[in-house]
């Protein structure tokens, strides 16, 4: 068996852990980078026995979940208004999403009413579905490099079957593009257009699958996105990132990737706090690593995803 034989489809539920949907692999077979499946998630539950001798105790097994870890690159479909390919897949980690035809799609986090998927995951002949999936979502937009969603899924098990590898159409998946100076633009940053190095936005969503009997759910009960940034330094003169840090204030960021409207993705952060910055070095430049955190202002807005034209 081949590691690196495996494809994975996913769909969207029509309610949660629905057991009819089946996805496709003609519409919803999945572009990937990485995969890594856990079938048997979880934890065994100890039995404790006490006897005149040494020795293990035999383990009871406890509530068990699939997870499968995937990573695939931040695309847009060309299509001024149709969802990029990895938007089902957003939506089953805690997000809506907003279709402006003919001008944009628009991802926000929610809070309650949270979409869930179904996933098979096939790792050369070996099939693991995954119903009731929920995940958390984390994005990377590093220089030099493709841009990219790594997703974490947790899913109600079914038994692991013996089945072969689908001939899965991927065409949809559309190529990225390479993050540097001609298709991507500097961050605005708490009030300065800073050169970046690295970015990183892990939403960090609490997926939990519950142990109460009866209620066997994988469920998003929270979340608390972090970040970190590598910038170019300004100088104090233009912006003092160490005071703002000092002071608590809050301030915006903005990342902007793809120059024409059919390839524009906007990650719009509408305050963030910084902890302290460090120094550090790029081929000579003076460089800042900044952690960040998103703050919501209103309710489930401290991160929107805009691919298309800008918000007016």
């Amino acid at each position: 068996m081949k590691t690196n034989r495996r494809a994975m489809r996913f769909a969207l539920e029509s309610e949660y852990n629905d057991g009819t949907t089946t996805p496709e692999a003609a519409t919803d077979a999945i572009l990937m980078r990485e995969i890594s499946v856990t079938p048997l998630s979880g934890s065994n539950i100890a039995r404790t026995f006490v006897r005149p001798y040494y020795g293990n105790s035999p383990q009871a097994p406890g509530e068990k979940h699939v997870e499968a870890v995937v990573e695939v690159e931040l695309n847009t479909s060309g299509e001024l208004g149709t969802p990029p390919p990895w938007g089902k897949l957003l939506r089953a980690c805690g997000w809506s999403e907003v279709i402006e035809p003919g001008e944009r799609v628009i991802y926000s986090p929610v809070s309650e009413d949270e979409d869930s998927g179904v996933f098979f995951a096939n790792i050369d002949g070996n099939l693991h579905k995954g119903r009731g999936a929920q995940g958390t979502p984390a994005f990377t937009v590093n220089a030099e490099n493709m841009p990219v969603i790594r997703f974490t899924f947790s899913a109600l098990i079914s038994p692991v079957t013996a089945e072969q590898l689908p001939n899965v159409t991927l065409s949809h998946w559309r190529d990225a593009l390479a993050v540097n100076s001609l298709n991507t633009e500097p961050l605005e940053f708490m009030g300065a257009t800073v050169p970046f190095n690295q970015f990183s936005l892990d939403m960090s969503g609490q997926v939990v699958h519950s142990k109460n009997v009866g209620a066997n759910d994988i469920h998003i009960t929270g979340r608390s996105p972090s970040g970190q940034l590598t910038i170019e330094d300004p100088g104090v003169g233009a912006v003092n990132y160490f005071e703002l840090s000092q002071n608590a204030q809050t301030g915006p960021l903005r990342l902007v990737h793809g120059k024409t409207p059919e390839d524009r993705i906007e990650i719009i952060q509408k305050e963030v706090g910084i902890e302290s910055p460090t120094y550090s070095d790029q081929d000579g430049i003076q460089m800042l690593s900044i952690n960040y955190m998103p703050e919501p202002v209103d309710g489930n807005d401290e991160v929107v995803v805009v691919v298309g034209n800008p918000i007016p």
